[in-house]
Formats: structure tokens, C-alpha cells, sequence
């Protein structure tokens, strides 16, 4: 009976198979959550399950930190805190206590964006623009804060008290200044973190701008939905910039944003297909 056992652990086929689970990579894993994620959001949001969504945002924080650390043994403090904070708002955002509960969600990611800004400052230091990248930015700050002046004049009479308004003017600075920062760090480097920086504020800011229209002006389920895909996905790719960040996986050489996505290598390149 052992010889049995033995002998079936012995088996190449049961080495390759273990070899094949072992070569999972846990970014593929990751990336296999998100997708369950966004399709359970999906088919709840369609069948008006609101229950899943509300499960799904307040344990997309805890997912992610868990294949961090099962991964990485360290997190730098500003990531850990931004993460946690990110994961308070969205508590809060989830359990509807009242307008407290709105309120303090909202300063919850208003100080998770002041945290990444933070972070973009560092690189700030380091950029060297020519003159029509200076060009580009400036217009991207004009046209974001044209953006926000437009909505304030609509949106100023629907706040019930003086500090909602407060919040609201804080958080649309908060998302001017880290796209404006993001999009600025991405034109002067081009690297694959610098990209990943700039999918994440998109990622996070639609999401936010989609949020208010539910709230202000017209509540539609497809709009919510956009807005719950967007903000799980901004989080997740805040994952891969950090991982990133801390496995130094992403060189300073420059990619075009086409090589982001469709990875390749120098010996692919070199391979001749004849027709």
C-alpha cells in the first residue's frame, strides 16, 4: 500500500502539475479575482442585486493587501496608510450611517488622494519638461479646472449645508492636482510604472466624477456600475504600482503605451513570419 502511494507521488505527470501550479503566477491570480469580480458587479447590478457590489468594494482593499503580503513581507508606510484609508472610505461609503457616514467616506479619499500626490511629489523633483510638454500641461490644468468651475456653478445649489460644499471643493482640487501631477510625471519619463500611475488616477477619477452624477443629477444603474467597475480597478492597478514599486520589476526605460499592454521581448522582435 505505501509502494502505491509513493509510486502515484512519484509520477511525472503529478511533478508536472506541480510544477504548472507552482508557475502561477500570483499576478495572473489577481488578475483572475478581478475579472470575477467585475462580472459578479456585472449580473448584480443587471438583476438589481445590490447586496454583491456593496460586498465587493468593501473587500477589494482586504483582497489585495493579503496577495501583497503573501507575496512581499514589507510595505512601504504611505502605501499601507493609503491603502487603509481607501479601505475606511469605502467602509463608510458601504454602511450608510446618515450624511456622517457620507461626509467622512468623502474625507477618507480625499486624504488617500493627498497620500499619492505625496508620492508623485518625489518624482516631481526629478522632471525636466521642454516646451510643449509645458504646453500640454497647462492645458490639461486649464481644461480640468474649467471642468470643475462648470460643475460647481450646477452643482452648488444641490448641497444641503456649507461643508458638503467644503468637501466638494476639496475633492474636485484633490483629483485636479493628481491628474495634473500624474499626466505630468507619464509625459516627462514614459515608463510602465508612470503609465500604470496614470491608468490608476483615470481609473479612480471617472469613477468619482460618476459618483457625483449619480448623486447630483441623475441616478442610472449603468452609470453605477461604471462607477464600482472603475474605482475596483483603480485599486487594483494601485496594487500593481506598488508590487511594482517594491520588486523593482519596471526599469527607467522608456515604452511606448502600445508595449504596456502587449508585452514583448527582443526575441520575438527578430522572429520572421514568411506568408
Amino acid at each position: 500500500m505505501k509502494y502505491i502511494i509513493f509510486s502515484i507521488f512519484d509520477l511525472p505527470k503529478s511533478k508536472c502539475a506541480m510544477q504548472s501550479i507552482q508557475k502561477l503566477k500570483p499576478n495572473l491570480a489577481l488578475v483572475i479575482v478581478l475579472v470575477v469580480l467585475l462580472l459578479g458587479n456585472c449580473i448584480s447590478y443587471f438583476f438589481d442585486y445590490s447586496v454583491y457590489p456593496k460586498i465587493t468594494k468593501l473587500i477589494t482593499v482586504t483582497i489585495l493587501l493579503t496577495f501583497f503580503y503573501c507575496q512581499l513581507n514589507k510595505m512601504a508606510n504611505v502605501f499601507l496608510v493609503t491603502f487603509l484609508v481607501f479601505f475606511i472610505g469605502d467602509a463608510f461609503s458601504v454602511f450608510e450611517f446618515g450624511e456622517v457616514a457620507l461626509k467622512l467616506s468623502k474625507a477618507a479619499y480625499i486624504c488617500a488622494y493627498a497620500l499619492l500626490i505625496f508620492v508623485l511629489f518625489g518624482k516631481l523633483k526629478k522632471l525636466k519638461f521642454d516646451g510643449l510638454v509645458s504646453v500640454y500641461l497647462i492645458l490639461v490644468l486649464l481644461l480640468n479646472s474649467y471642468f470643475l468651475y462648470a460643475l460647481y456653478g450646477v452643482a452648488k445649489e444641490n448641497f444641503v449645508d456649507d461643508f458638503n460644499l467644503f468637501l466638494y471643493v476639496c475633492h474636485g482640487i484633490t483629483l485636479i492636482a493628481i491628474t495634473f501631477f500624474a499626466f505630468a510625471v507619464y509625459l516627462s519619463r514614459e515608463t510602465a510604472q508612470s503609465i500604470t500611475f496614470l491608468l490608476m488616477v483615470f481609473s479612480l477619477v471617472f469613477a468619482d466624477v460618476l459618483n457625483y452624477i449619480c448623486q447630483l443629477y441623475v441616478y442610472y444603474w449603468i452609470f453605477e456600475l461604471f462607477e464600482s467597475i472603475l474605482h475596483i480597478t483603480g485599486l487594483f492597478l494601485l496594487y500593481k504600482y506598488v508590487y511594482d514599486h517594491h520588486t523593482m520589476i519596471n526599469s527607467e526605460e522608456r515604452i511606448k503605451f502600445s508595449e504596456y499592454f502587449i508585452p514583448t521581448t527582443e526575441a520575438l522582435r527578430q522572429i520572421r513570419v514568411n506568408f
